[in-house]
């Protein structure tokens, strides 16, 4: 089976329509619907098929027909597409169905306190019903989808909403019974749900091949830090991220989620919104400048574009809407010969090891340690991955074991044999303690000796640990759980962590927020041996938990010290992110080094969701790209070739960027 690149420059063009919108599509016109997506530089658009409200927007036999539809829009749309080549995969909602939940009430989902999973009644918040693919559902949604395959000439299916719930209707704790699942076990019935989806992906997915063997599959909600089980059954992953929906995504979503996905050897997507806000903001768009940033993020962790867009009713697209990311998709098109055959770099891993729970839709959400780390990563050019245990960690400079991580039999011997083979090992806490209290990896340098006896602990650094406007005279608190530990023998210790007076409960309580500084504890905030570093009190949680820059400095310090030459230096603010990608030599160019530079302009606001809807030139950047024995004959900017000044040193390149904006892509050739 030969399944087809995806396109780096898509829409994903939802159309949820309730009845109450009345007619459908009276606007339509599928030539000038489709001049408008290729006028946008638009080579892919993922069209409806049935939506969240349960109506279908073709003349179907199985499923019920938008009430204000008297014609087949979705016929039409492939058609005028396929005539300018834009691939069009056909979005079906899955677990999300209010027809089919109003018509067959057995089949929606009911909570573990008994409640229906569904839209509050009297509600006019959004939501929909939510559908047990395990039941009789599944052959209905089956039905449909053999049923597009009939009618049209079909690329792919985008099936949306596909993420774990448990299901505890009567119907669904007789099948768990009948398997022997025990249903007071959370784990024992979230395994089984897990179970049933898979069963779903894989008929779905096998019929979708047994008829186009060429078409891409992509069930969105699998995007979560267990998708490595969901890779057999998609032709690609594409991982939804707003981040200007409140709550839900933000800025830093994607960037984490990417890390991983691309560990996995499938095509993937980023999937940002021209919304303001989040889905069907009607009214709502972003600037050029915000979408060029948010492309360029996605482009610079290595994945290909697609803008969410929402259809009116009438059927008419926006020209605004497409003025806009036209722009941003002409751009993106003239980069492309940069961006083909391009492989991402990553010198740190940071491990994974979440157990299988309920999932939100397209959400995924790591440890605090891995966030942390992942964020001041971002800010410091350190080219990462994020990596599950079934990962090959043998690639990467150095691994990061959050703390938390449990130290399973299997975990342990890939850890050995990793650190056998040079490489080095960086952990936080109680990561890999047992259920002893003793940490199962010999080669920690350290015995733990128990948690910090108060809430929070101060960190008092010496000079090795200075950065920046760190001072060695003064002690910074730490605000969450820090471990005391002991170095064992030969192993070289750092800072130290002290006790707060005490810990502020009713009783013991004094000024505003904690108790101030009290004794030293003997016992170190950092300890080192050659291959194994270990932060007592965990300051990549910390950092993503109150983002303190002092634990940056501290951290970022001990690293550049513990870590072999990054591949990438970059002196400039944190708020300048820098990726670093390997392009091969091909017939008409050779073997070139980029660098994807994305300038983060937040402002000020007195809203939860920062935007970045302003970019102004940023200036003094300068990267240092380690040369692994090659040196560059000449540095531009792509796309339009504008040469930079650089300077060949004994292991790096020097380059002095001249004013960029919110993203510019610097090439060494």
């Amino acid at each position: 089976m030969s399944i087809p690149a995806q396109r780096y420059r898509q829409v994903h063009l939802d159309f949820h329509t309730a009845a109450e919108c009345g007619v459908v599509g009276e606007r339509f016109n599928a030539d000038a619907f489709a001049a408008t997506l290729a006028d946008a530089h638009v080579n892919a658009i993922n069209i409806f098929a049935k939506c969240h409200h349960g109506y279908s927007y073709y003349p179907t036999k199985v499923g019920t027909v938008h009430p204000g539809l008297s014609f087949d829009l979705l016929g039409q749309q492939i058609e005028a597409l396929h005539k300018r080549d834009i691939r069009c995969p056909i979005y079906v909602s899955v677990m999300w169905d209010d027809l089919a939940a109003a018509e067959n009430p057995g089949w929606v989902v009911v909570n573990e306190d008994g409640t229906a999973r569904m839209r509050k009644p009297l509600s006019g918040e959004w939501g929909w019903s939510t559908m047990d693919v395990a039941s009789p559902y599944r052959d209905y949604y089956l039905a449909q989808v053999e049923e597009l395959l009939d009618l049209y000439d079909v690329d792919g299916l985008w099936a949306d909403i596909t993420f774990l719930v448990p299901n505890y209707s009567a119907w669904s704790q007789a099948q768990m019974r009948k398997a022997g699942v025990n249903i007071a076990d959370r784990a024992a019935v979230m395994a089984y749900s897990a179970d049933r989806m898979e069963d779903f992906y894989r008929d779905v997915t096998g019929l979708l091949h047994s008829r186009r063997p060429n078409a891409h599959v992509f069930y969105n909600g699998t995007v979560t830090p267990n998708m490595r089980r969901w890779i057999p059954y998609v032709g690609q992953m594409e991982i939804e991220s707003l981040p200007t929906s409140e709550g839900t995504w933000g800025y830093l979503h994607y960037p984490f989620m990417a890390r991983q996905t691309r560990t996995l050897g499938k095509d993937f997507l980023g999937m940002t919104g021209r919304f303001h806000k989040s889905w069907a903001d009607f009214g709502g768009l972003k600037t050029v400048d915000q979408l060029d940033y948010e492309c360029g993020t996605i482009l610079g962790a290595g994945g290909k574009i697609c803008v969410g867009d929402q259809l009116h009713p009438n059927g008419e697209l926006d020209p605004a809407v497409y003025r806009t990311i036209g722009q941003s998709f002409a751009r993106v098109e003239r980069l492309e010969p940069w961006l083909e055959g391009a492989q991402w770099t990553a010198e740190v891993a940071l491990l994974v090891t979440t157990p299988e729970g309920e999932s939100n839709p397209g959400v995924g959400e790591y440890a605090p340690d891995v966030e942390g780390a992942g964020q001041m990563f971002l800010e410091a050019g350190v080219q990462f991955d994020i990596v599950d245990v079934q990962t090959d960690f043998s690639p990467y400079h150095a691994l990061v074991v959050p703390d938390g991580t449990y130290p399973d039999d299997a975990l342990l011997g890939k850890l050995r044999a990793y650190l056998a083979g040079g490489g080095k090992l960086i952990a936080s806490g109680t990561a890999l303690l047992d259920g002893d209290g003793r940490f199962a990896l010999d080669e920690i340098p350290a015995d733990y000796a128990g948690a910090a006896p108060t809430l929070p602990s101060f960190l008092r650094f010496d000079a090795a640990l200075l950065e920046g406007e760190l001072a060695a005279d003064y002690d910074y608190v730490y605000y969450d759980q820090a471990a005391v530990v002991k170095p064992k023998d030969g192993a070289e210790a750092f800072g130290s962590l002290k006790r707060a007076l005490f810990t502020r409960t009713w009783e013991h309580y004094t000024s505003h927020q904690h108790a101030p500084v009290g004794n030293a504890l003997d016992a170190p905030v950092i300890v080192r041996s050659a291959n194994v570093l270990y932060f007592a009190a965990p300051l990549f949680a910390g950092y993503k938990r109150h983002d303190y820059w002092a634990y940056r400095a501290a951290a970022m310090a001990t690293l550049r010290a513990f870590l072999p030459a990054p591949l990438l230096k970059v002196d400039g603010p944190g708020w300048v992110e820098c990726t670093l990608h390997r392009q091969p030599a091909v017939a008409d160019h050779g073997a070139r080094t980029i660098v994807h530079v994305t300038a983060y302009h937040p402002r000020r606001t007195l809203q939860p969701i920062q935007h970045v809807d302003q970019s102004a030139l940023t200036s003094g950047l300068r990267l240092h790209v380690q040369m692994q024995g090659n040196a560059p004959q000449r540095a531009y900017l792509a796309p339009d070739g504008e040469p930079v000044a650089f300077s060949v040193g004994a292991e790096y390149v020097e380059i002095v960027l001249p004013p960029i904006g919110a993203h510019t892509v610097v090439v060494l050739e």
